[in-house]
């Protein structure tokens, strides 16, 4: 009898405290675990740290899941800011900025009379690429306890570009009209009257409206881990341009040649931040 007065004491005891939490939403150090008006939060993508512990106990590299949207925002390089303008109400922010400069190098035999292989000029080409993306959303939230459901849209821009350059160490010249380059593309030494000085391609400036619909579940005071889907209306536009050098015969030509132009428009489902943590404070 004694033994069962101090079990149902335990569990009445328990009861108040879960109780005594859902009410005011306190940890047992007494911390708000919700975020209230007027707080901010950071949000990182989860993906890449669940990857990395997928990796390391299945024992394969480059676990993967589904991450992006429509437009190319959200992706595992997203920053996300949220501001509560009420206890259940926020906007949230994301940003995208991607910058990368890459060069590659490459001997060719020096054009001679009498080619000596030992005797070489540099190749060089050179990729630049931006991946910008930024874009707001105003969101709701509703639940009970941890687990908090939202719902609502935003509106989002995107641009995104690419542009390869060349330069040759063996000019065209009367005397060498089919110099010697490097053809990157093929990965080996040609010789040609026309080659590509510069592209400039697959260039997209984009807006995307959407709505949508998730949940996060606050696992310690103030931090929060969730995903949320939705539906999405795109629509982009694309163009870009190609510059060559020739040999005429009797002199060099420069053209450039623009693109033709592509267009997106498209309605989908897509998951902006499959997984994510969220950092209030």
């Amino acid at each position: 009898m004694k033994h069962l007065t101090i079990m149902i004491c335990a569990v009445l005891i328990s009861v108040g405290a879960f109780a005594q939490e859902e009410v005011d939403m306190l940890s047992k150090r007494g911390e708000m675990i919700l975020p209230q008006q007027g707080e901010m939060a950071l949000g990182i993508d989860a993906m890449p740290i669940l990857g990395y512990f997928g990796d390391l106990f299945n024992g394969t590299i480059g676990n993967t899941t589904n991450f992006g949207f429509i437009n190319g925002l959200y992706t595992g390089n997203t920053l996300y800011v949220k501001y509560y303008l009420q206890d259940q109400v926020a906007i949230r922010g994301a940003v995208r900025i991607g910058m990368a400069n890459g060069i590659d190098n490459e001997f060719v035999t020096m054009n001679q009379q009498i080619p000596d292989p030992l005797v070489q000029v540099t190749d060089k080409y050179v990729i630049n690429s931006t991946n910008i993306g930024v874009g707001g959303d105003y969101l709701m939230y509703r639940g009970k306890g941890r687990v908090q459901g939202y719902f609502g849209g935003g509106a989002f821009v995107n641009y995104n570009t690419w542009k390869e350059t060349f330069t040759y160490g063996n000019p065209f010249t009367t005397e060498f009209t089919s110099p010697t380059w490097y053809d990157f593309g093929l990965g080996t030494q040609v010789t040609g009257s026309e080659r590509t000085l510069e592209n400039f391609n697959n260039t997209s400036l984009g807006i995307t409206l959407k709505g949508v619909i998730g949940v996060e579940y606050f696992f310690a005071p103030k931090i929060s881990i969730g995903g949320e889907m939705g539906l999405g209306f795109s629509a982009e536009r694309d163009k870009g341009y190609t510059t060559v050098e020739r040999w005429t015969g009797t002199e060099i030509e420069v053209e450039t040649t623009e693109v033709a132009r592509d267009g997106l428009i498209g309605v989908d489902n897509f998951t902006s931040g499959s997984l994510f943590i969220m950092f209030h404070f």
